[in-house]
This record gives C-alpha cells, structure tokens and sequence, in this order.
C-alpha cells in the first residue's frame, strides 16, 4: 500500500513516517465524508491553481511533484468511497468530480483503457458519457450546461445546452452524435461532433467542438419512486439518482428510456 508516495506495509510494528501516513489517509477519509462537498471544491480549487501555474510556467517542471500530484491515488480513492456512499452530493458537483478525476488519471492509461475502465464509479451517472472514438467525456454542468473534455489535448470546455438541468446524456456508438436530455425542459437535443483537423487537436481554444443540429419535445415521462439516499436538496439530484437514460441503438436512433422502463423512440 503507498500513501503520500510512502510503501507502507500491513505488518506491525509500523515505522513513524509510515504511521504518519496512515493517519493522514484516515483523516482525508473523515473529511471527505463529514464534508464531502467542501472537500471536493477545495481540491478542485487546488487543481484548477496547479494547472494555471503549470501551464503559465516558464521554468522546467520541478523534480519534486506538489503533495496535491503526490497524492493521486489517495485522492481517486476517497472519490470512489464517496461516489459509493454520497451519490446525492456528488451528482451536485459532477464537473469538479471530472476535473479532479482528469488531474489524477494518467491521460495516456485513460486513453488506452476508457473512463469505465479507469474509474467505472462515476459513469454510473446518467449525466456522465465517454467516447471510445473521440477520447471525450461530457458531463451535464449545472443550469443547463454542458462540459466537454478531450482527453488527447487536456482541454476542456463547456457550453449552454438546455434552459433546465441537463438529466441524461450519451454518446453515439461511433461518436458523431451527443445527445442531451432535460427531464423538466422535456426536450431532447442532438450534437454533432466536431471533427475537423483543428478542433481535433485543439489548436483552437475557442473552436466549438460541438454543434447543435436538432432539437425535439418529448412527452412527459412518468415519475419512479427515489430511491433510499440521505438529504437530497436538488431535483436534478433526485433526477440523477432517479434517472432517465439515454440508449443508442444505431450511429442515428436513440430510445429514451423512463424509470419505470417505458420507451419513447427518436433519430437525428
């Protein structure tokens, strides 16, 4: 077992540097589930620093990583116990759960294996999609908006989608199409994927990598009971834990599908 870059092994008596490391493994724990949304601002905040300085820097990168990039498995592991325990508080704060998980995952390992693969827990999200094809992740944003992530350039952006809180969204089988579903707005919106050579690469910070290309009013879908969970405060919380699911069954036909197992069908 490593904590805090230290090895520390199951056997006793344990060294001082290691009980050291242990303690402060159980006291991450204890934070991060007595205050789970403050836990993950605060690291998303400190991300988010790491990577301006980092890319501002004018230096060579320094031999001796920050403790925050020392720390990332640790930090994958609380996420897991928390995705786990408190799906509520997480589905209320999935794009700084993406930027975390982004930080910590090696890009090259999540590109090979797959977000499933890397850290299945958050895809149990309807909110959460990734793209085998494109190396992408979209996760629903809040207020309607829409993150995107590309995995090749590190880049992330994020676009006003709905009016109301984005419920559920997927990726088509070969990655053209995104598809974003608003439970309260009742409407369901294809995107198509930009493909050209610079907004693959990034080369374009402002380069939009996706557009929308239809849009389409659904029905009311009828309501399934919310499952036992702890102090829901949001209903695209309660939607996110209760949710409605996108399926593609081509590269152009979706079927949006209710809780209690009804269907209704669409195309792009």
């Amino acid at each position: 077992m490593y904590v805090c870059g230290i090895s520390v092994s199951s056997g006793l008596p344990l060294t001082p540097v290691a009980d050291t490391c242990r303690s402060a493994r159980h006291a991450l724990s204890l934070i991060a589930t007595a205050r789970p949304k403050a836990f993950i601002t605060t690291i998303a905040r400190e991300v988010h620093r790491q990577t301006v300085q980092a890319a501002n820097a004018q230096s060579p990168p320094p031999v001796h990583p920050p403790g925050l990039a020392r720390a990332r498995a640790e930090i994958l592991r609380v996420l897991d116990v928390l995705v786990e325990k408190m799906p509520g508080d997480m589905a209320e704060l999935l794009v700084e759960v993406m930027d975390i998980i982004m930080y910590c995952l090696d890009p090259s390992v999540l590109k090979k294996k797959g977000l499933q693969e890397c850290f299945p827990c958050i895809c149990r999200f309807a909110t959460v999609s990734y793209c085998n094809n494109s190396h992408r992740i979209a996760v629903e944003a809040r207020a309607g908006r829409l993150a995107l992530y590309d995995i090749r350039t590190g880049k992330s952006q994020t676009i006003q989608g709905h009016k109301g809180p984005i419920t559920a969204l997927a990726f088509a089988p070969d990655g053209r199409y995104l598809a974003t579903f608003s439970e309260p707005e009742h409407r369901l919106a294809f995107w198509q994927m930009n493909t050209s050579l610079l907004g693959s690469l990034g080369m374009l910070n402002s380069a939009p990598q996706l557009r929308c290309v239809k849009v389409l009013d659904t029905p009311p879908l009828p309501l399934a009971p919310v499952p036992s969970v702890p102090a829901l405060s949001t209903p695209a919380t309660i939607m996110n834990l209760r949710p409605t699911r996108l399926i593609w069954t081509t590269n152009r036909a979706i079927i949006v599908m209710a809780p209690d197992g009804r269907e209704q069908r669409y195309q792009v």
